[in-house]
């Protein structure tokens, strides 16, 4: 009976280690040696069988803590990183400095708050002139332009008769005038017994001006009442740096005209 028994015990330990080997688990009273069959399979078949197909892209634990920083050491390093910093940073303004330091917002203007509360420059000036006599035959006479603003230079003059060609550097009409950049555009509107209007700068010389005006005169051609009078407008290549210029006051027999700033 005892070798029947141990043919079966044999039989029974090589069939568990059949199904085993193929994936089954099956719980047989063959005693210890069987769970030692068992554990010992197990271990063969997670190095052999299931450990060579784990996931490669992954660290395990010890090789993480190998690779990195811990959150400790991390911040550890930042603390001193942003101590290096301030340092280096130290002949610099924080924030809350700055803001203590300068006027803080609504203590300047915004761009629309000047330009709603300034004029801007203007890019054509524009005014009106007369000159007028008592009928002294032979007789001066004069007036004064001043675009109240000093260019960077001079302008280049034209004198438009009533009805005469407009000149290069000169548009518009005796209404609305315009120049081109460094010009000076005096247009007639009526003259009576007045000869040729000339343009002078404010030394005299002829067919010029100056950077901030330019003189108008003739002479009377008869002994009654004489009167010329129109409009002019200039436009200089640029403002130059100074003071506003305000016009002379006009003398007896002299008629200023005012400025006008447009377009």
């Amino acid at each position: 009976m005892s070798s029947r028994r141990s043919v079966r015990q044999l039989l029974v330990a090589v069939l568990l280690g059949v199904l085993v080997g193929g994936g089954l688990m099956a719980v047989t009273p063959a005693g210890a040696e069987v769970s030692q069959a068992v554990a010992t399979n197990w271990k063969k078949i997670w190095k052999k069988n299931l450990k060579p197909l784990a996931d490669k892209r992954y660290y395990t634990k010890a090789q993480s803590d190998t690779k990195y920083a811990t959150k400790a050491e991390s911040a550890a390093g930042d603390a001193a990183s942003n101590a290096a910093t301030d340092a280096k940073l130290g002949s610099y303004y924080k924030k809350t400095e700055s803001d203590a330091k300068y006027a803080g917002a609504g203590s300047s203007y915004s761009k629309a708050e000047s330009d709603a509360k300034y004029a801007p420059t203007p890019t054509v000036i524009r005014g009106s002139w007369s000159i007028m006599d008592g009928g002294n035959s032979g007789a001066y006479g004069s007036t004064d332009i001043n675009w109240g603003y000093t260019f960077s230079g001079a302008v280049t003059p034209h004198y438009i008769p009533s009805g005469g060609p407009l000149p290069v550097g000169c548009s518009g009409t005796v209404a609305a005038p315009v120049a081109s950049p460094g010009h000076l555009c005096v247009f007639e509107y009526a003259k009576a017994n007045f000869g040729t209007v000339y343009i002078r700068g404010v030394l005299d010389n002829p067919n010029n001006t100056a950077a901030f005006g330019a003189n108008l005169f003739s002479t009377t051609t008869s002994t009654t009442n004489a009167y010329a009078f129109g409009s002019w407008a200039v436009r200089g290549a640029g403002i130059a740096a100074g003071a506003f210029v305000p016009p002379s006051p006009s003398s007896a027999k002299d008629s200023h005209g005012s400025i006008v700033s447009g377009d």
